[in-house]
């Protein structure tokens, strides 16, 4: 074998080396999330055909044995726990999730449906909060007065401790009651994710500003900012090219988090704002027993998860060269290859 394919089998054995553990991961969290979700609600007591056909008015009592029997059939409830257990998990492997036993629609059809629109007001949500957070973070690293900083530093946390559907409707009473800027409630309208975005931004930029907040003001302690500052760089200078570089790890350990929060917490702002979501149908669903949209989501909310996780450990590999093997080739088979540095890479003037 010549050296360069020498060199693409030594890049792609380390590359395969750092991902391999990280996918098997993945294909873990998933299996475990079904398992854990199929057996709480198996264990359920009571029969959930019986309890749908309760909420929908009909009288569970007088009902047909054989006509219970063909209902989970159709539903994918009948044989015993195991044969149920792999039925369902053959489905989840093809994008089946079954059938919804309130509507009597496919699962995966109701979750398409209303996952953009969940996604729609999550990512504008991450987005404001992100820059909420930056923003507050970056002025008051420039101030010089000790009581503004402590006062910016302050305010974030006000998201977390206001909750979500007090500011829901605070926000609708005055930007969609009172000025008329924003719709009130659906998705019929584009603006309509604006009021739900910012309710879930607040929270989301409180929890990643105190963790960004953080790593900024110690990194700004570090020995090549008063280098920096030696240099003569302006303050902004210093953040943009050398204090936010070196607080990126931290904060998107947290963001990682907050994404699958987002993924699985609009149940209460989609309600508020009488949204079609993926929160909103689990609420329903948990009210109808309806066991398959329930897992179905679940899984779902687990893959959204799952695979951010899997791209923050990617972007830690990106940022932070001492947390994965090295991905570069020997650039000589002469002699062997110099080690990689142990200190985090920095930007210098």
């Amino acid at each position: 074998m010549d050296s360069a394919g020498a060199s693409f089998a030594q890049r792609a054995r380390t590359i395969l080396i750092f991902a391999a553990p990280k996918l098997l991961q993945f294909i873990f969290v998933i299996w475990a999330t079904y398992t854990v979700t199929f057996l709480l609600i198996h264990f359920l007591p009571g029969d959930p055909v019986l309890a749908a056909l309760s909420l929908k008015g009909g009288d569970a009592t007088t009902t047909d044995p054989a006509a219970l029997e063909r209902l989970r059939v159709q539903y994918g409830l009948d044989g015993s726990l195991w044969t149920q257990y792999f039925r369902h998990l053959g489905g989840v492997l093809t994008g089946d999730f079954g059938t919804s036993i309130s509507t009597g629609q496919p699962v995966a059809t109701m979750i398409g449906r209303v996952l953009p629109h969940s996604a729609a007001i999550a990512g504008l949500a991450l987005v404001i909060g992100i820059l909420l957070a930056v923003v507050v973070t970056y002025l008051a690293f420039l101030t010089r007065s000790h009581w503004l900083r402590q006062t910016l530093l302050q305010i974030p946390p006000l998201g977390v401790a206001i909750p979500a559907f007090l500011t829901g409707l605070v926000l609708i009473s005055v930007f969609a009651f009172g000025l008329g800027w924003f719709p009130s409630s659906g998705t019929r309208s584009p603006l309509s994710v604006v009021l739900p975005s910012i309710t879930l931004a607040l929270p989301v930029g409180a929890i990643f500003f105190q963790v960004f907040s953080s790593a900024v003001f110690e990194a700004a302690n570090g020995a090549y900012v008063f280098t920096a500052v030696a240099k003569g760089l302006s303050p902004r200078r210093i953040f943009t090219r050398h204090v936010l570089r070196n607080s990126l790890l931290a904060s998107i350990t947290i963001l990682g988090l907050q994404i699958g929060y987002l993924a699985g917490g609009t149940a209460v702002v989609e309600t508020v704002f009488s949204r079609d979501g993926i929160g909103r149908m689990t609420v329903n669903a948990v009210l109808a027993r309806d066991i398959n949209v329930i897992q179905g989501v679940v899984i779902v909310v687990a893959i959204v998860y799952s695979l951010v996780n899997l791209i923050v450990d990617v972007c830690y590999g990106i940022i932070d060269p001492r947390i994965r093997p090295t991905l570069a080739a020997p650039k000589s088979p002469a002699g062997p290859e110099a080690p990689e540095s142990s200190e985090p890479v920095r930007t210098t003037a």
